[in-house]
């Protein structure tokens, strides 16, 4: 005869009724779909604001070439 076949089970832990529950697959799976949908509004949100940039430089060198315009007539004008 085995004599483990005669050892007592072990018991199972006790259970801490103040513990946040376990997590589960199904919330990890939760979370990553929500980083999923924040990630793709911030790369939304960086595309957006790299189009902004991408015109207001557009416009500030507008601008400059205008000043430089400008005060080259000015300059023309004072001699």
């Amino acid at each position: 005869m085995n004599p483990s076949m005669y050892q007592a089970k072990k018991k199972k832990r006790e259970v801490d009724p103040n513990a946040p529950p376990r997590p589960t697959l199904l919330g990890h799976e939760k979370e990553m779909k929500t980083w999923r949908d924040q990630f793709g509004k911030l790369a939304e949100t960086n595309t957006a604001q790299a189009i902004e940039i991408a015109q207001l430089r557009r416009k500030v060198n507008r601008l400059e070439s205008q000043i430089e315009a400008v005060t080259s007539v000015v300059k023309r004008t004072m001699r």
